[in-house]
């Protein structure tokens, strides 16, 4: 008898993981300027980020700010591990979108 294991569909799924139910302290937008620049704009302050069924759904207050599809969705941890950026189609004004969150209580975990 032979034994299939289950391949994950989400080969990113660990970051899902330690993202779902993070208190945010605010999130921010990436645009580019016609010159070339990168600015940031803020989107919203003190919020959640939440993970429900196959949407990953940002929350500042009791407004939704960003929602996107997983499979649509690209995400990174930043190097400082203080947040994440997200980018994807936001579902609330159907655009391609480049967030930054930035996690409430950040804490370098020491091994010791």
């Amino acid at each position: 008898m032979l034994w299939f294991k289950k391949k994950n569909k989400n080969p990113n799924a660990d970051v899902l993981r330690q993202m779902d139910g993070r208190e945010i302290k605010y999130v921010t937008k990436r645009t580019r300027t016609e010159d070339g620049d990168i600015r940031e704009v803020i989107l919203g302050k003190t919020g959640r980020i939440v993970i429900i069924e196959d949407e990953i759904r940002v929350m500042c207050g009791t407004t939704d700010v960003f929602r996107c599809d997983i499979e649509n969705a690209t995400y990174f941890m930043l190097l400082s591990g203080d947040g994440i950026t997200v980018s994807g189609i936001n579902k609330i004004n159907n655009t391609q979108m480049d967030i930054v969150v930035y996690y409430k209580y950040h804490r370098v975990r020491t091994s010791g």
